[in-house]
């Protein structure tokens, strides 16, 4: 039981680090594309680089919420209810990560 909750502890740090590294990419990237608008946006994702820092950077995010929503289900529900909230949270977070990453990668190369 003390491995996985150390290999949670060095997930979430991982997660963390991502986001704190991304961060200031994705502000950068973003702010010098809102100048031209919506278009310079999509322009920016449409990019494969942009587009895949993003991702890189919200799959972090996803990552880092989803442990967070763990930790609450993980102390205030107990057996069933436990498994319950787990196994429903790893599938959001799940088609949170599918969906994001299908729009960003159509953006990115499908033009």
């Amino acid at each position: 039981m003390a491995s996985n909750g150390t290999a949670h502890h060095k997930l979430h740090n991982l997660a963390g680090w991502g986001l704190i590294i991304g961060l200031p990419f994705v502000i950068i990237s973003a702010t010098k594309a809102i100048k031209h608008g919506s278009e310079g946006f999509l322009s920016w994702l449409s990019n494969p680089i942009g587009g895949l820092g993003f991702l890189l950077f919200a799959a972090f995010a996803v990552l880092y919420v989803k442990l967070e929503f763990d930790e609450v289900v993980m102390d205030y529900f107990d057996r069933q209810a436990r498994r319950v909230g787990l196994l429903l949270n790893r599938i959001a977070a799940i088609c949170v990560w599918i969906l994001m990453a299908f729009a960003v990668i159509k953006l990115a190369f499908l033009g």
